[in-house]
C-alpha cells in the first residue's frame, strides 16, 4: 500500500495499477480502500479514465469490494472527459451494488447520454434510478 501510495503521489498511475494488480492477483492481498481511492484519483487526474474503470472491474471480479467513493470518482472522471456512455455503464454497475450517485452526477450522466444520441442507455439509467427511488 505504501509503495502504491508513493507512486500515486508522483502521478505514476500505470505503475500503481500494475502493482495493485500484482498485489491482488499474484500475492492475494486485499488493498485498503484508501489505496484504491488514491489510484483511481491519480488515474482521474491523468485523464486515464478507461484504466480506472478497468481497475474497478478487475477488483470486483477478484472478489474485492470497491467503495462508493471510487465509483463516484470514476463517474466524475468520465463526465470530465466527455465519456458519457462509459459513465452510464459505470452508473449501472454502481446501482447493481446498491450505490446511488450524487444528484449532480445523475443529471449530468442522463443529459450527457441524451446529448450524444444514446436515448436507450439514458432511459435505462433513468429507469434504474426510479427503481431505486432516487
Amino acid at each position: 500500500d505504501a509503495v502504491i501510495g508513493a507512486m500515486c503521489a508522483v502521478r505514476k498511475n500505470t505503475d500503481a495499477a500494475e502493482k495493485m494488480k500484482e498485489m491482488v492477483a499474484k500475492i492475494g492481498l486485499m488493498p485498503r480502500q484508501e489505496t484504491i481511492v488514491k489510484v483511481v484519483s491519480t488515474m482521474r487526474a491523468n485523464k486515464d479514465i478507461w484504466r480506472a474503470v478497468e481497475m474497478i472491474d478487475f477488483l470486483e471480479k477478484a472478489g474485492f469490494p470497491v467503495c462508493f467513493e471510487c465509483y463516484e470518482l470514476v463517474v466524475e472522471g468520465c463526465l470530465d472527459c466527455g465519456e458519457f456512455v462509459l459513465a452510464g455503464k459505470v452508473v449501472m454497475a454502481m446501482t447493481r451494488r446498491g450505490f446511488i450517485p450524487y444528484i449532480k452526477a445523475r443529471q449530468k450522466v442522463v443529459e450527457g447520454l441524451a446529448s450524444v444520441g444514446e436515448q436507450e442507455l439514458s432511459s435505462a439509467v433513468r429507469q434504474k434510478f426510479v427503481e431505486l427511488k432516487s
